[in-house]
């Protein structure tokens, strides 16, 4: 089934393209070359071109804290408007792979697992598995203990966010630079290189950029440079923050959400930024919003969050993860608990804001 929605450029900073990608290929060759997932011809979608019925409202598990629908990006919504780089029109364009604006395999290496060995086919559970992570944040606590919980996987994939609020964006970054995992741009990546943007960020978060910048050294802030916006995998769109915007909206309540779905037409993406785990999707045309630490069945359309690995805001102080079946069409929550004392010895050594040490105890 096609579906179609909009791919960002690979450099940060560059100017936007429009991409009318190529159909990707049906016979089960091709789909062996490009590592693409099985079609299912016979999936009933719910269709996202309905519109919601009445004035938009929250799912319940979001009424439960209400505060997760407030901008707790710790920054504004977007960039300046005059900041061309940064404006995005809306519109659908199909979906497929186009080298020269997102990353393939043979960019990025392959790492079988972050922790364990690589396990010879016959040991391992039939069907790819890849890791997705999200806002680590420069919370190496959290991270280690991520590595140490995971299944065994064939790759993982980083949503955005390697930096900003925790106290050891160095350890963190050069983590996944020596893992080579594909890792997209998020707004704390992009503040890091564009200072300009920060004028949307409150003072602490601001104070926080600054003083990664000052730390990390240039050859990270190449690297983080240097990260796309967007990237196809498997036919799944994945991005930052939304497939509208790629790096800046919030997710988090049913308008948005409807708006976002629209666009997928059909399709699945992965994104993060809201730092709340959870799955958006279609039912007869009324958006639902589910979210348990087990394993769904992926139809699209649907949103699909991770959450936090370094600033979980949900409720729940423990770093969140995912782990997609690629094969499967399926993808499971993990929560695993982390070192928050000690993630909070490097927020307090560096001297940044006492509140993003505080916070890691409530998950808020």
């Amino acid at each position: 089934m096609l579906w179609r929605c909009l791919l960002g450029d690979r450099a940060a900073g560059s100017n936007r393209a429009w991409i009318d990608c190529r159909r990707h290929c049906a016979d089960s060759i091709s789909r062996a070359i490009h590592r693409r997932s099985a079609r299912h011809p016979g999936r009933a979608f719910p269709d996202a071109r309905q519109g919601l019925a009445g004035r938009a409202s929250v799912p319940v598990d979001l009424q439960r804290h209400p505060q997760l629908r407030l901008s707790e990006s710790d920054g504004r919504r977007g960039p300046p408007a005059a900041d061309s780089r940064h404006r995005r029109a809306h519109r659908r364009v199909q979906l497929g792979r186009n080298s020269g604006h997102v990353r393939g395999r043979s960019h990025r290496g392959y790492v079988a697992h972050p922790v364990r060995p690589h396990l010879p086919a016959p040991l391992r559970a039939p069907g790819l598995k890849i890791a997705i992570l999200s806002d680590i944040h420069a919370n190496w606590q959290a991270l280690e203990a991520v590595l140490r919980d995971c299944p065994p996987v064939d790759e993982t994939l980083c949503l955005g966010d390697v930096v900003g609020y925790g106290g050891d964006p160095k350890r963190c970054v050069d983590e996944v630079i020596r893992r080579k995992w594909l890792t997209l741009v998020g707004n704390h990546d992009r503040a890091c290189t564009d200072p300009e943007i920060l004028e949307w960020f409150n003072d602490d978060a601001a104070s926080v950029v600054r003083w990664t910048i000052e730390v990390i050294g240039e050859e990270r802030l190449e690297w983080l440079r240097g990260l796309p916006d967007s990237h196809l995998e498997h036919d799944v769109l994945l991005v930052h923050a939304s497939p509208r915007d790629h790096i800046y909206e919030y997710v988090l309540d049913t308008a948005v959400a409807h708006a976002n779905l629209e666009l997928l037409d059909g399709g699945i993406c992965f994104h993060g930024h809201t730092h709340v785990p959870g799955i958006f999707g279609l039912a007869n045309g009324t958006v639902t919003h589910e979210y348990r630490v087990d394993s769904f069945r992926l139809t699209g359309p649907a949103l699909v969050n991770p959450g936090s690995v370094g600033q979980p805001r949900d409720g729940l102080p423990t770093a969140s993860y995912g782990v997609w079946d690629v094969d499967a069409g399926t993808f499971e929550f993990h929560r695993v608990r982390y070192d928050i004392k000690g993630a909070q010895r490097a927020i307090r050594k560096a001297r940044l804001p006492e509140r993003f040490a505080l916070r890691l105890e409530s998950g808020r």
